[in-house]
């Protein structure tokens, strides 16, 4: 057991490396330090840009279980609350997806739904304490209808999450932080919107732990949290721009200039939307590098 996690975390320092981290050495001690079995095994899976594990299992993980007599217990609240629904719908003897996604998602509203708070991501709050926000409450939703057998998709926009089905010609959306389920106009037509991979949503589960870490000034674990969200979607900058504030906040200008550095030779597209950071970023270092065209 202990050679196989070896393998891992060399696996995983390869990776990291990949994301972005700075140093081999640096990355093998927050490893270490930070990182227990259960992360490693999610990082593991994702080593070729793929989650092949479960997703409950995924997103229990990134919420912060740790171990596998806790990832027990939460994945029995799941087939609980499979359980109850069966009990008190006839879901499973309704055939037609969309109207079995519908009988799922007026259970949950009725039953199950107590709260909405904008940083309650973590999924274990949603199983425990009934509450949770527009991203716990649509992974929940996905977790229990892949379990029926429905095909539901997770659709992202600047700020929001909802989730939208599409069966034999027909599109409807749910949307889990509005009383009446209805998703808004600007959420539904928004130019931005996209439907996310398993792996995108456990990015966002990293990146609100970092965004939180970060407000708390606890900038070492925002970081960790960042290079998380990394390996889940290395393509998205927001975790990008919020380590550099990291990095700035503990005065590390040089290791945020490396970092962007690496970061836009293998994004070149950013190079403009983060033109004016590398700008503040090499008057802080005072490199006499060229502005970025």
């Amino acid at each position: 057991m202990n050679y196989f996690l070896s393998i891992k975390e060399s696996c995983i320092v390869v990776f990291l490396l990949l994301a972005g981290c700075h140093t081999t050495l640096h990355t093998e001690s927050v490893i270490k330090r930070d990182t227990n079995a259960l992360e490693l095994s999610l990082f593991y899976d994702l080593g070729d840009g793929r989650l092949d594990m479960s997703l409950e299992r995924a997103c229990l993980i990134a919420s912060g279980v740790d171990t596998e007599k806790k990832m027990r217990t939460y994945l029995t609240k799941i087939d609980l609350l499979i359980s109850r629904i069966s009990h008190d719908t006839d879901i499973d003897k309704t055939s037609d997806p969309l109207a079995k996604a519908g009988k799922m998602f007026d259970w949950l509203q009725k039953n199950v739904n107590e709260g909405v708070y904008n940083d309650c991501y973590d999924i274990r709050d949603t199983f425990n304490l009934k509450v949770g926000n527009c991203l716990s409450y649509a992974i929940r939703f996905t977790i229990l209808c892949r379990r029926f057998g429905i095909d539901i998709k997770n659709v992202f926009v600047p700020g929001h999450i909802y989730n939208m089905m599409v069966s034999n010609g027909q599109i409807q959306y749910f949307e889990h932080t509005h009383s009446d389920g209805i998703v808004k106009k600007m959420d539904k037509y928004n130019p931005q919107k996209k439907v996310m991979r398993d792996e995108e949503l456990i990015a966002e589960i990293f990146l609100y732990k970092a965004r939180n870490a970060n407000y708390d000034m606890k900038y070492e674990e925002s970081c960790k949290n960042c290079q998380s969200a990394l390996m889940c979607n290395p393509d998205d900058n927001r975790p990008v721009i919020l380590l550099l504030d990291n990095y700035i906040a503990r005065k590390n200008y040089e290791e945020a200039f490396q970092y962007l550095n690496e970061y836009l030779s293998r994004h070149p597209d950013d190079k403009k939307s983060l033109k004016n950071v590398y700008t503040l970023l090499q008057r802080l270092c005072k490199k006499e590098d060229d502005k970025i065209q």
